[in-house]
């Protein structure tokens, strides 16, 4: 059965791995604990495993999770790997990544200044580089 599973969710299982809590991979990634917190019990009600033991000093990888996160960092790692193999729009071209949406060019535009400015902060910049590749400009 086909599990229709985002990439960044993937991503932030491993900075919660790497972190140990979700309120520091919330701080890491910059989004609100609880939606953080949400998207990784969704993902552990989708595969039917919990990923994490939950304490009040943080989280531990669970012995069942163990597994699963390992293959999660091989993915992530292979797919950035292939990402950087392509050649962009042919030998020698070279690309301006930007964020591709359905939207309208003034939100695109705002959409790019804001990862442009986050994409300065060094512990973003590897996720926002990775999206980048995802969604090259058209």
């Amino acid at each position: 059965m086909w599990r229709s599973i985002q990439l960044v969710t993937l991503y932030c299982t491993i900075v919660v791995a790497e972190e140990g809590s979700f309120l520091g991979a919330s701080r890491r990634l910059r989004i609100h604990h609880s939606a953080l917190s949400r998207r990784i019990r969704h993902l552990e009600l989708m595969v039917g495993v919990a990923l994490f033991e939950r304490h009040p000093g943080g989280v531990k990888a669970a012995a069942a999770g163990e597994h699963l996160l390992a293959k999660i960092r091989s993915i992530l790692t292979d797919l950035d790997e292939a990402l950087n193999r392509v050649e962009p729009r042919g030998p020698g071209k070279s690309v301006q990544p930007s964020i591709g949406l359905d939207a309208p060019l003034c939100s695109c535009a705002f959409l790019n200044a804001v990862v442009g400015s986050m994409a300065s902060d060094p512990e973003i910049a590897p996720f926002i580089s990775f999206l980048r590749r995802l969604h090259p400009a058209p």
